[in-house]
């Protein structure tokens, strides 16, 4: 329910927005994310992360953003055990333009996620979710108006029981509707 909900409020934010005013600009987008997690001794600390989006880009100051993540299944092995884990999570940044230069801009961010954890260990399955703040400083190039690339490192603050903070890096690519 919570995903279908996500997939209609991205939809809603392209289709609100594609009667541009010239003030902002719709654009979806993909990138990869590394994740490294601050957990204990079962879980698998790094996550590789496939992360859809599509936001809205104010050309003066910055962005707002929805995002939906699934992480592939990270194995961590033990003597004779091994722990499976998986990540999912959603939520939206907003993107601040700390220094706007002709083809791109230096990017600070601010944002909100609900992240979701699985674990299958030793013949038992465990389930977490939790609330994040995520703060991120990155930048995007801009070769042509329609393509932008972009690279982010963010750090995130989680109320989760199986892990309480994380570090990501992600690089990816947003397409922009002029």
């Amino acid at each position: 329910m919570k995903k279908s909900i996500l997939l209609i409020a991205m939809g809603g934010v392209l289709a609100v927005t594609g009667a541009q005013a010239g003030e902002y600009v719709p654009y979806v987008g993909f990138d990869y994310v590394n994740r490294t997690l601050n957990v204990g001794d079962v879980y698998p600390d790094n996550y590789n992360i496939g992360n859809i989006n599509a936001g809205v880009k104010f050309t003066d100051f910055g962005s707002f953003e929805l995002f939906a993540e699934r992480s592939m299944r990270e194995k961590k092995s033990f003597s004779e055990n091994t722990a499976r884990g998986r990540l999912y999570s959603y939520g939206a940044d907003f993107l601040l333009n700390g220094y706007n230069f002709s083809e791109g801009a230096i990017l600070g961010s601010i944002g909100y996620g609900r992240v979701s954890t699985k674990l299958k260990y030793n013949g038992h399955k465990s389930k977490d979710t939790g609330n994040t703040l995520r703060l991120g400083l990155g930048g995007e190039l801009n070769p042509t108006p329609d393509w932008g690339f972009r690279a982010m490192y963010r750090y995130s603050i989680s109320d989760s029981d199986a892990f309480a903070n994380s570090k990501e890096f992600s690089i990816g690519a947003r397409y922009y509707f002029y």
